[in-house]
Formats: C-alpha cells, sequence, structure tokens
C-alpha cells in the first residue's frame, strides 16, 4: 500500500542517516572522571538530594471522564473486549519500542507528531502515557503543546483552572500548571482553549524552564509533548530540538506518502526514533511501530 512504501523509504533514509552518523562519529578524547565537577567536600549527598525532591509540593489533583474517555478511544483500564483489547496489547508493544529507544532509570523527553491533523498523535500520545505508567516504573508528565488545537483535556473531559499557555505568558509557575489525574504517576497539562502566538512562545525559554523544572522535581520521569503537525506550523520544529526523540504518528486511511516524506525532510535535523502507523489492518491490532 501507498503508506507502506513510503515507512519503507522513511527506514532506508534512517537508516541511512545513521550509519553516517556513525562513520563520522571521532572517539571522545579521554576526561578525567572528576573534570568539570564541583569538589568532593560540596557535592551533595543522595540524601541531600532526596530531601530537596521532598520539599516541593504536591500536584493538584484533576478527575478524568471515564465516558468521555471512552468515546475517544482512550484506554483508562485494561479491557478484555475484544476491539479494544486489541489496540491495549499494540500499546503494550509501542511501549516496550519506546522503552528500547530511551532506555530507563533517567529523565527522558519525547515529542509525538504528525504529518497533518486528524491522524491520530493525541490519541496515540494518551494512550502512550497511560501505558507507560500502568508498570509503576516512573512519573509521566504529558504536555499539551498543540496550542492552536488543544485536545488532550479536552479528549480526557477534565477542566484545569490555570491553562499551561499561563505559563509561557508569565503568569503562573510550573506546579500551578501541572496536574495529578485519577490515574496513579500521570500529570498532565494544557489548555482548553485555542491561544495565538503559539509559535512564539514555544520559542522562548519558558519552555527549557518547565522541562527543567519537571527534570529536577522527578529526574526518572518520562515527558511525552503532544505537538502540532509538522506541516501546518514551525511549532513541532521549534520543539524538537529540545527533546531526546521524535515520533511521527501516521494513519493507513489518510496520510499521504507526499505528506510523509515532506515531514521527513522538515525532521531532516531532529532524532526521529520512530514511525507510528495507525488504523492499521494488520491483526496485530489498530496501532503498529515502524523505524
Amino acid at each position: 500500500m501507498i503508506i507502506e512504501r513510503a515507512i519503507e523509504k522513511a527506514k532506508e533514509m534512517y537508516r541511512a542517516r545513521a550509519a553516517a552518523e556513525a562513520r563520522s562519529a571521532q572517539p571522545a578524547p579521554a576526561v578525567p572522571p572528576d573534570a568539570g565537577m564541583p569538589d568532593a567536600a560540596v557535592r551533595p549527598e543522595p540524601q541531600a538530594v532526596e530531601q530537596t525532591a521532598r520539599q516541593f509540593r504536591a500536584f493538584d489533583r484533576i478527575k478524568l471522564d471515564a465516558t468521555t474517555c471512552e468515546r475517544n478511544r482512550i484506554l483508562l483500564e485494561w479491557t478484555a473486549q475484544s476491539a479494544l483489547a486489541r489496540a491495549d496489547a499494540a500499546y503494550r508493544v509501542l511501549r516496550s519500542r519506546v522503552q528500547n529507544r530511551i532506555g530507563t532509570g533517567k529523565c527522558a523527553c519525547i515529542g509525538i507528531t504528525s504529518p497533518g491533523p486528524g491522524e491520530g498523535k493525541t490519541v496515540t500520545a494518551l494512550n502512550l502515557a497511560i501505558s507507560m505508567v500502568r508498570e509503576k516504573q516512573r512519573p509521566v508528565f504529558l504536555l499539551d503543546l498543540d496550542m492552536r488545537n488543544p485536545s488532550v483535556l479536552n479528549y480526557l473531559g477534565a477542566s484545569v483552572p490555570v491553562q499551561i499557555s499561563q505559563f509561557f505568558l508569565k503568569a503562573a509557575d510550573p506546579e500551578e500548571v501541572l496536574f495529578a489525574t485519577d490515574i496513579d504517576m500521570l500529570v498532565v497539562a494544557g489548555n482548553r482553549q485555542p491561544i495565538e502566538g503559539a509559535s512564539e512562545l514555544l520559542a522562548s525559554q519558558k519552555l527549557d524552564e518547565l522541562l527543567s523544572y519537571i527534570r529536577g522535581r522527578s529526574p526518572n520521569a518520562l515527558i511525552i509533548i503532544d505537538l502540532p503537525p509538522v506541516i501546518s506550523t514551525d511549532e513541532a520544529l521549534k520543539v524538537a530540538p529540545r527533546v531526546d526523540a521524535m515520533f511521527l504518528v501516521v494513519s493507513e486511511s489518510k496520510t499521504r506518502r507526499d505528506a510523509l516524506e515532506r515531514s521527513l525532510g522538515l525532521l531532516s535535523d531532529a532524532k526521529i526514533a520512530g514511525i507510528i502507523l495507525n488504523r492499521s489492518p494488520e491483526s496485530v491490532g489498530q496501532y503498529y511501530y515502524g523505524n
């Protein structure tokens, strides 16, 4: 099929790029273990770091609407229902593949985007986040930075007293726009209404401040950023250099080959870790992963 041929071409591009990077890599010069580090006498002890982490106040909690989540195909709980069970199994496979790419034990940040609208990136971001926290290994912070067309909170049927745009407008602190949820270890931030000037806001240092806050608070967290489509705006391109990996969601029934190729071209300088094929007719479920 057309989209499958485009994905195969994307795989070839990815392998060629990886091979080129490997050939150009040079051995790093030997550096003493303590180079650039403060004297041992002033290094914080593990207990001191842990005590500092405890000084952060607890996030305010918001409630999710189960009926809204079900209508939007958000898998709040594991289900044996045949159609949803296949999707749940596919997300568990995706979870493992993502973990293999980003590793465990340290804070990591990934961006999720798509060539155009309506290809399933937000549903993918939400269900991946939920699948991740089910393992109880690390907290997940899901940030909706598609501020022109925000949908994470809408898909969850949730309302927040302070929107993430307020942080970027310097009207709120990080802990005021991050909210715990009914799902243990899942923290979300987003908008319910669109905001003007999103591109300029994301180009500022406020995003770096927010990511730094999360890393300082939860050193082993996974940060998932739901980004606008690549072709629609330049916001995904502005955020891409600040994440550890980018994932591109494409739809079997919607994404055109030229749109995928254009997206890969625009993201040529980004760390593209994989392509997620949505609405696949494959028997493994609604979603499968390709790199």
